[in-house]
């Protein structure tokens, strides 16, 4: 049975959580399955996870059942990824690439926050004072990551710009979130943000991206191998990956995967379309101790 939903920022959803209703024509190709096989077991080792799972994931991966496979692996799953992956590594990789990039600020919006674990760590920093992460649902780590600093809250998407209008806020991040966006809704919540936002404030997007341009800063030898792939390919794979680290790791069975990246280079094109001024592009490529080896770039405007 599949089931419509709505997610924070209003994307369709469907309940379905098997790999051959969703990709069976991607992965019938030889080399897009090689390479998205030989990847995952590369980048699911080298951030501990067991043989016995990557070799359950892999050796049934075009008839894969992501909530039995969680199920089975249900213990290895939270040790590894929602506590390793995402409490542990996740904020060595944000402390790297985000923090630098956020100037002093009053009032720091993180849109669609998640789990929260970049407002625990904005809340650590003297320099910016309150940290708002907004999502359409609770996570259990908002009470884990409790602060005087930190207001988590439940936002409709119906109730959003007009949310936006009243807290406008010095600073907005959004990291993985647009991607999950269909192109028109990516288009508007940036439209959103160039109304609320005040002259001089920042905007800070994390995306799964790549670069036609610019050379990765990481992960040389992955970046050629990808390239090699078409565009379309590159989308796929990038869709594919996408759908094990929410589906099968992080076991969010609700959570979009519209197929709707862009390249750095594209993100820098719209964002300039709705007034923005792009001060900072950075192609971080594939960098080591990530869940999935999808590339990744960072884009900071100003208004």
């Amino acid at each position: 049975m599949r089931v419509s939903q709505r997610d924070p920022f209003g994307t369709s959803l469907s309940s379905s959580t098997k790999t051959t209703s969703m990709f069976s024509n991607i992965l019938a190709n030889k080399k897009i399955y090689c390479y998205i096989t030989d990847n995952l077991k590369s980048s699911l080792s080298s951030i501990g996870f067991s043989k016995k799972l990557i070799h359950n994931l892999i050796i049934n991966f075009n008839t894969l059942d992501a909530y039995k496979f969680g199920k089975e692996h249900s213990k290895e799953l939270h040790k590894i990824h929602s506590v390793g992956f995402f409490q542990k590594l996740v904020p060595q990789y944000f402390s790297k690439n985000i923090i630098p990039e956020i100037q002093a600020s009053n009032k720091i919006l993180d849109l669609g926050c998640g789990t929260g674990i970049l407002a625990k760590i904005l809340a650590e920093k003297k320099d910016f004072k309150h940290i708002i992460g907004v999502d359409l649902r609770q996570y259990p780590e908002w009470k884990k990551f409790k602060n005087s600093k930190i207001t988590f809250k439940i936002v409709p998407e119906k109730k959003i710009f007009n949310f936006l209008l009243k807290e406008k806020p010095d600073t907005v991040i959004l990291t993985w979130v647009l991607h999950h966006m269909k192109p028109k809704e990516q288009e508007r919540y940036l439209e959103y943000l160039y109304k609320i936002l005040l002259p001089g404030a920042r905007l800070i997007i994390l995306e799964d991206s790549y670069s036609t341009i610019l050379k990765p800063e990481n992960g040389a030898n992955i970046y050629r191998s990808f390239m090699k792939f078409g565009p379309k390919d590159r989308q796929n794979i990038m869709g594919i990956f996408d759908w094990v680290a929410n589906k099968i790791l992080a076991q969010r069975h609700k959570a979009t995967i519209p197929f709707t990246y862009r390249t750095l280079e594209e993100w820098k094109k719209v964002l300039i379309k709705k007034g923005f001024i792009v001060v900072k592009e950075k192609f971080i490529g594939f960098p080591a101790n990530r869940d999935i080896n999808t590339p990744q770039s960072l884009i900071v405007a100003t208004k």
